[in-house]
Parts: structure tokens; C-alpha cells; sequence
């Protein structure tokens, strides 16, 4: 075995974070008056935008080849937060149809301000439980929320004047 400084095995074995993966979230309400962004745990700011820290699930997200995309159901909010800000979107129906973007990014690319993200956007079927301090809605992705799937080709003529319909 070669003979290795003790320096260098220590240093191999420090943990980083700079792998931390986080989720930054935009709701753009039905009437189209503003945007809200929020993330889970504490404040972040990231392209000019603060995106301010909330207890927040995304739960039952999950793709299977028969069904495609599941609903997923995010839950904002505890017992420790006042979340009356969202009450005029609800009772107007702004929540309803409106549109989630959440950005997943490394934690490096947010502290350095860059545009690299993995993005999915969601539209709120329907608000499924709204009190003072919680609110939970029930979300789908763009194609399976209406009962189809986009393909992922479409092979046609004159592209492919094989193929006949």
C-alpha cells in the first residue's frame, strides 16, 4: 500500500454541500395578478426575485408508463404561519387554474446566480383544503391533466411519405 499523507485522506473525506439540491416555486393566480414565489425553509434570493421561505410538501409525485404523471398534492403552511395573504385568491377563484413553476436547481446555481434548472409546471385542479395557517392543492402537469398524453414524435407525410393514414 503507498504511503499517503494523512492530509490528503482527511481532506478526501470532508463533506461539501455544494451538491444541495433545492426547489424554487412561482404561482401565477388564474387573474393573472402577480406572481407569488415561495420555496421551503428559509428566504432565497435568485435573479432579482426574493423567493420567501414557508413549510412546504410536494407529495405523490410520481410517473408510471400506463398512467403517466400522478397528481401531485402540495401542502403550504403549519401551525406556526398566517397564510391569509392567500384568502382573496381563493375566495376569487384566482387559485383555481393557476399555474406552479418550480425550478429544481443546484444550490451553487442559485448562490452564483445562474440560469441553469430543470423546470415542470403544474396547474391547480382544485384547492383541496384551505384554513388559516394551511392550505393544500391538488396540482397536474399540463397534457395528463387533461386525460391525454403528448407524443413524443409524430411520423407523418411528407417527412415520411411511407407512412400512410
Amino acid at each position: 500500500m503507498p504511503n499517503r499523507p494523512v492530509e490528503h485522506i482527511r481532506d478526501s473525506l470532508v463533506l461539501t454541500g455544494a451538491d444541495a439540491e433545492i426547489d424554487l416555486y412561482e404561482l401565477t393566480p388564474s387573474g393573472g395578478t402577480g406572481v407569488v414565489r415561495f420555496k421551503s425553509d428559509n428566504d432565497q434570493k435568485w435573479r432579482g426575485n426574493t423567493y420567501t421561505g414557508m413549510p412546504l410538501k410536494l407529495s405523490g409525485e410520481k410517473r408510471t408508463i400506463d398512467s403517466g404523471l400522478s397528481m401531485p398534492t402540495m401542502t403550504i403552511g403549519d401551525q406556526s404561519v398566517d397564510l391569509s395573504a392567500f384568502k382573496p385568491f381563493v375566495y376569487d377563484g384566482n387559485l383555481d387554474n393557476a399555474i406552479i413553476v418550480r425550478r429544481h436547481m443546484l444550490l451553487d446555481n442559485v448562490l452564483n446566480d445562474r440560469l441553469i434548472f430543470e423546470a415542470t409546471t403544474y396547474r391547480v385542479k382544485r384547492v383541496s383544503e384551505y384554513g388559516r395557517s394551511r392550505i393544500t392543492l391538488v396540482l397536474a402537469t399540463a397534457s395528463d391533466s387533461l386525460g391525454f398524453s403528448l407524443p413524443y414524435r409524430q411520423y407523418l407525410p411528407p417527412a415520411f411519405p411511407s407512412v400512410q393514414m
